[in-house]
């Protein structure tokens, strides 16, 4: 008997759904087994511990206090660099050597996505998570925080919090107890931020009512514990965990004290006066600056900005200058000597002076060198990781590829015996003058090294000196011999038990000690075997399976309701729950559509893939003014489909590496490199006009666009690779065009089906397809750089490229080195061949073929431009550089048809941080934004009859009043195409010598249909009749 409800076949239900959550699980666990395959294959060089196939190596740190030491062992037996496992599917490698470290930090590379992330939902995107540009705008901007006269005042209000605590101790130690120092420490280094930083007098030492300090401790403690349980590093699963509730309590709570300290300084600066004092400072303090800081375009910091500024240097203000300040304290109560003679060298100084000035802190070198010893014993912070942007090689020859997370060990390097004599002694003349001379440059690194090292590192070590002086004139410190710390990493180097000290006021009797005695509390894991059933198997398949699907739900349905939120001032056409616009938009009407919609919705609209993936389309030269005015990423859902294909080259690449890849390139395009190559696009125009003048015999139309895109492969492999490929005649080179169109078009139809993301979409069929032709064309681009390679290998050649003024593009790709001398990787190299391979030949193949065919629609232009080029040209047949100059008429014709035809029909930019439109509109960051440039070169606001083919709107006159961002047919801004001068010579000569010697008609039974494939094609090819030139 069937179980009906609704006349749907229950159990049939069900069925379904356990097949499609036990698919689920199977995919997930595929996905995570290459993962794993990856790791292992990226850490083989790298020797380490043994690991759990589950575990990792995690169940060997379950005790927290004995992490460090057993890090100790571990790095004593695997020297250099050994991997770390957390579970079975992450794992980064630990440097434990300077050399090592020096490689890495020498580099640019982002903060890793495993350990940091979790940190975002507190401190937000600050100066400690952010890179790329947006991290060198906001480096830029806060220097000036910590410049030598800012920090000058700081000195009495950093003595002025000491004192306070200090006379908080006084009090405590009446009965003659141990006092815990760490929280009085970071309450003191909180006051202190509060009053330097953010001019703001806060009494947090006094008001017993401050929840801050506790709430850090507790977001320290929780970061942690979720990076060692592995499910958790799932934000799902954390949010809906009951250590996800308090993760959220105590961020709500660190949020409340900042957004009230930003709040009252704002509400301070409305009051004239105190905006008159701000206006008349030198100097701004830190949180003024980012009050008063503008970006290029005007736009004060985001609300978002501020507070994650705000967030990250209110905690690691404070809190790692507490950790500093108190191991300092603890290393001076056992050893009274080091301890006496600091308290002498400051009373030298300061005489009978209780306060302590600017000028002092300079004057204290046996102080400076107790507290650096204490921080290489104890670095507040133990170490930091990165997440390699590229390929690096060790000093060694090991090599990690890109993507693999890197650990410095700040603590391991430390107390590394092959860096440091006797590591684990307290010995402050190790930093004498001259033992600090011989000494590697990275045996030191408490505020890490390199661009990304801690911007207030002199800021924490003055106020480490004012807290050591006004502590030793009134304190001796002697260790508490019953509690002795117990070392854990929490973020930050704390202690499990808190740092227990006795205090003795100075010139009294010593006070009898009490004996005390702790057991230390101990944690033992047991792990339970159970017997599994097959039935009990495939009902936990079918409970994971039923989680996992629940759990991504959830987070499609939250993703949807913040992104419907974000768009609510953009309207747009109405959308399918499912499909988003994807139905509505067919391949041959998709560019049509947009541009209809354009007219229905000014300057931009939502356009919808599926539920969950909008992307807010810009049709407005004003909104893409905007949009091209800032430095955002290309958006990644979109652009990371193409890196198995061409790679992260100049296209793709982002932050510092684009900027070195783009200065590295920009010589390839310099005039006198382009002023040779019109020679050899010339030889490449005539062998496809000699193969046309053979096919017209049949007195069939000719499909232009497969024989325009082997002459542009032919040209850019003469120009720009220095290799004679004879694609054009050979009849086993088409391969490689064949290849790209593939690509092209299964790119487009994976970004337009709303599975395109899934993780299984190479074992599909597409999916397949897509790697075969992706092997096809990285063997012809393997082929170029192999051939250039080996005729560099002959001296005599080497010699004549060492001779060149200015080099090929793929010379200098293979004779580039970076600050450490080091070439492009393999990778990198192939990246950027096969990145300029298709930019340089199939956008310029587009532009060529829709130009013969506007040329074809208008024979009044098309006769007027081979009347100027014969009256230029007279009676060569060939073309030379100073001729270009002259084509005025022909250049308006091609800036036209690229207007109305654009190679590239948009792209899209992922925003880094939120963006306001001319018309007052906002989009947060995150947000995908997608400019039409199909549509802004048809919108009837810029341009009077769009649709009409008129070379004069490029006269000079017109062109000067028109917007600087109604004609985008290279894109704009910083990064617009690079090659876009050599397009437009390829596009003249092109044109040329084609009417020189034919006459272009249309084909009236094969009109070509637009479709955008990466770059705009016809779905059916471009046809057109040719009769020779009489």
């Amino acid at each position: 008997m069937k179980l009906l409800w609704l006349g749907v076949d229950v159990s049939r239900v069900l069925h379904l759904a356990a097949v499609f959550c036990l698919t689920c699980v199977l995919l997930k666990a595929i996905q995570l087994f290459h993962r794993r395959r990856e790791l292992l294959r990226a850490l083989a060089d790298f020797p380490g511990h043994p690991t759990h196939w589950l575990f990792g190596h995690v169940h060997e740190f379950l005790k927290e206090e004995e992490v460090l030491d057993k890090a100790e062992l571990w790095a004593q037996k695997y020297p250099l660099v050994h991997p770390m496992w957390f579970g079975s599917f992450s794992a980064f490698l630990v440097i434990t050597d300077p050399d090592y470290a020096k490689v890495l930090l020498a580099r640019g590379d982002p903060k890793d996505n495993i350990s940091y992330k979790h940190l975002v939902p507190w401190i937000g995107n600050g100066l400690l998570i952010l890179h790329g540009p947006k991290w060198h705008q906001h480096r830029k901007l806060l220097t000036p925080g910590f410049h030598y006269d800012v920090l000058k005042p700081y000195v009495a209000l950093m003595a002025e919090s000491t004192n306070v605590m200090l006379d908080k101790w006084e009090k405590l130690i009446a009965d003659g107890k141990p006092v815990e120092l760490f929280e009085h420490v970071s309450l003191m280094t909180l006051d202190s931020i509060m009053k330097c930083a953010f001019s703001c007098h806060s009494d947090c030492q006094t008001n017993r009512k401050n929840t801050y300090i506790q709430a850090v401790y507790d977001l320290c403690h929780m970061v942690h514990q979720r990076l060692r349980i592995f499910p958790y590093h799932n934000d799902i699963i954390y949010w809906l965990s009951p250590h996800g509730f308090q993760f959220r309590k105590a961020c709500r709570i660190a949020h409340d004290h900042t957004d009230k300290v930003i709040q009252e300084r704002k509400e301070s600066l409305k009051d004239e006066r105190e905006f008159e004092k701000i206006q008349k400072k030198r100097h701004l303090d830190f949180l003024d600056i980012l009050l008063c800081a503008k970006d290029e375009n005007g736009a004060a910091l985001s609300d978002e900005d501020l507070r994650a500024e705000v967030d990250t240097f209110m905690f690691e203000g404070h809190d790692t200058t507490a950790s500093g300040i108190s191991w300092l304290f603890y290393c001076l109560a056992t050893h009274p000597e080091h301890q006496q003679r600091c308290r002498e060298e400051i009373q030298g100084i300061l005489g009978d002076r209780e306060t302590i000035q600017w000028e002092d802190l300079g004057k204290m070198p046996y102080s400076t060198m107790c507290i650096k010893e204490s921080l290489r014993l104890y670095p507040p912070v133990p170490g930091v990781s990165r997440q390699l942007s590229k390929p690096i090689t060790f000093p060694d020859g090991r090599t990690l590829p890109e993507g693999s997370v890197t650990a410095i060990s700040i603590y391991l390097i430390h107390r590394n015996p092959e860096v440091w004599k006797d590591p684990l002694v307290f010995d402050p003349l190790r930093f004498s003058p001259e033992n600090v001379s011989g000494r590697h440059s990275h045996a030191f690194l408490p505020f890490s090294a390199g661009m990304r090292n801690c911007i207030g590192q002199q800021f924490a070590m003055n106020e480490m000196k004012v807290a050591l002086a006004l502590t030793l004139l009134r304190f001796e410190l002697l260790p508490d011999p019953a509690t002795p710390p117990l070392k854990i990493t929490r973020i930050i180097l704390r202690s499990k038990n808190g740092i227990h000290l006795y205090l003795r006021k100075l010139q009294e009797q010593v006070r009898n000690r009490q004996e005390k005695a702790m057991s230390g509390n101990s944690m033992a894991s047991l792990l339970d075997n159970m017997s599994r059933p097959s039935a009990a198997i495939l009902q936990l398949s079918v409970l994971l399976g039923v989680t996992f699907v629940l759990l991504k739900v959830l987070q499609f349905y939250w993703e949807r309701k913040k992104l419907i939120k974000a768009l609510e001032a953009f309207p747009g056409p109405p959308k399918h729950w499912l499909y988003g616009h994807n139905h509505l938009l067919k391949s041959e009407k998709f560019l049509h559509q947009v541009v209809s919609w354009g007219e229905e919705y000014p300057h931009a609209f939502p356009r919808w893939f599926g539920p969950i993936l909008p992307s807010i389309i810009i049709h407005h030269p004003e909104y893409a003014k905007t949009i091209l005015g800032r430095a955002d990423p290309k958006a990644s859902a979109v652009y990371k489909l193409l890196v198995p294909w061409i790679g992260k080259g100049l296209l793709i690449l982002e932050g510092s590496k684009w900027f070195q890849h783009r200065k590295m390139i920009t010589p390839a395009f310099h005039y006198d490199v382009l002023k040779s190559y019109v020679t050899l696009m010339s030889d490449s125009v005539k062998v496809m006009l000699d193969k046309w003048d053979k096919r017209i015999t049949e007195r069939r139309s000719v499909e232009l666009f497969q024989d325009v895109s082997l002459m542009t492969l032919d040209s850019i492999m003469k120009c720009a690779f220095s290799f004679n490929s004879n694609c054009q005649t050979q009849s086993d080179s088409h391969y490689y065009i064949r290849a790209v169109f593939d690509l092209s078009y299964l790119l487009s139809d994976r970004i337009r089906n709303i599975p395109f993301k899934i993780a299984f979409y190479n074992f599909t069929h597409n999916g397949r397809a897509f790697q075969h032709a992706c092997k096809l064309a990285h063997t012809h681009t393997d082929q170029v750089i192999k051939e250039r390679k080996m005729l560099l290998s002959n001296e005599k050649e080497l010699e004549k490229i060492q001779k060149k003024r200015h080099l090929d593009f793929l010379d200098i790709l293979l004779c580039s080195k970076d600050e450490n001398g080091v070439g492009l990787s393999d990778e990198d190299l192939r990246a950027e061949v096969d990145t300029f391979m298709f930019e340089g030949h199939d956008t310029t193949a587009s532009g060529i073929s829709w130009l013969f065919y506007c040329m074809s629609l208008h024979p009044e232009h098309q006769q007027r431009c081979r009347e100027e080029i014969q009256g230029i040209l007279g009676d060569r047949d060939t073309i030379e550089w100073e001729d270009l100059g002259k084509m005025t008429y022909t250049t308006m014709c091609i800036k036209e048809s690229l207007r109305l035809f654009p190679p590239v029909p948009g792209v899209s930019r992922e925003l880094s941080k939120p963006v306001t439109f001319p018309d007052g509109r906002s989009l947060p960051a995150g947000c995908q934004v997608g400019l039409s440039i199909f549509a802004i070169h048809r919108n009837q606001d810029v341009w009077e009859d769009p649709e009409v083919f008129d070379p004069l709107r490029f006269s000079p006159e017109k062109s000067a009043q028109r917007h600087s961002h109604a004609f985008l047919p290279f894109s704009a801004g910083s990064r617009n195409c690079i090659g876009q001068q050599f397009a437009m010579n390829e596009l003249k000569v092109a044109l040329a010598l084609t009417l020189q010697r034919f006459e272009l008609y249309p084909d009236p039974s094969k009109l070509p249909i637009m479709i955008p494939q990466i770059v705009l094609r016809s779905s059916n090819g471009i046809h057109l009749h040719l009769k020779k030139v009489i």
